[in-house]
């Protein structure tokens, strides 16, 4: 896999810009609680309960302050948007550079709306094929080199004798984990099916999807603080795919292949210059939820 290129920081304008939308509204629902009657307070809680007002509610000590809150307004949606759209971009782009996998993937939805009688939400599990060549995406473009941050708060010694002192941080090494040949054979080759076939094997067909964790395969992390909303990441991923699959074709202009990543740090970002040409397939087949 070729190295990302490299990227400089990312600016300061979107939350400056957060920070312009939000501060106001802020400050305007903590005026309303506070000159709200204790009987109708359930009545403005209906009104205003969100995303928002949820932080707002369990904010502490500094968080409280509506421009820290807002900066966590959008930490929060790049980790439940940004990311699930930058994997439908490495997936869209691994489909274009891998054109062969798209037939098996259009018979994989047909058959599983005909075997279901329409789509339905539970369809979606069904799509194994699908749900492979997305996690064989996001092995191969992960968003980002390292997971699992965490920063010490208090002293520790390991099993072994390393010592991890207080205020320390952590990272595990994701990337590089699920890349080792140990645990992934031929980690330099993309197999759009790898993680199916490993499903075929007996007493593993729960395994290797996509939204489930182990622990060579941390990108959502792992054990009981593991991302709570990869199924729905994963769900929303789909929903958007098989649409795209089934309605639509799609190649590199040019036949210039796949653009390479760019990378900020230890994140990885699928290149936005990349360029594919989309056309409504030519056929009566179309597909509906």
């Amino acid at each position: 896999m070729p190295e990302p290129s490299v990227v400089g920081d990312i600016n300061t304008v979107h939350r400056e810009c957060a920070k312009k939308l939000l501060v106001p509204e802020i400050k305007r629902r903590r005026a309303l609680w506070q000159a709200t009657p204790p009987q109708n307070a359930e009545k403005v809680d209906l009104v205003t309960e969100n995303l928002l007002s949820w932080m707002m509610q369990s904010a502490d000590g500094q968080e409280n302050e509506p421009a820290h809150l807002a900066h966590l307004e959008i930490v929060i949606s790049l980790a439940s948007i940004h990311t699930s759209q930058m994997n439908v971009v490495h997936v869209l782009y691994d489909l274009a550079t891998y054109p062969e996998y798209i037939e098996s993937l259009r018979k994989e939805i047909r058959s599983t709306s005909k075997e279901d009688g329409g789509w339905h939400k539970s369809s979606y599990s069904k799509l194994r094929k699908l749900d492979s060549f997305i996690k064989e995406s996001q092995r191969c473009n992960p968003p980002s080199m390292l997971s699992y941050h965490r920063v010490m708060s208090q002293d520790y010694t390991l099993r072994d004798g390393t010592k991890l002192a207080k205020g320390m941080h952590l990272a595990m090494a994701a990337s590089a984990i699920q890349n080792d040949p140990e645990v992934t054979p031929s980690p330099d080759v993309f197999d759009g099916f790898r993680y199916y076939k490993m499903r075929q094997q007996p007493g593993e067909g729960h395994l290797h999807q996509f939204a489930t964790t182990q622990p060579t395969m941390l990108n959502f992390g792992h054990g009981k603080n593991a991302c709570p909303g990869r199924f729905f990441a994963s769900l929303e991923i789909k929903v958007i795919l098989v649409k795209l699959i089934m309605d639509y074709e799609f190649k590199f202009l040019d036949d210039k292949g796949r653009p390479a990543n760019l990378k900020a740090y230890e994140f990885i970002f699928p290149n936005p210059e990349g360029q594919l040409l989309v056309k409504k397939r030519d056929t009566k087949e179309t597909f509906r939820f």
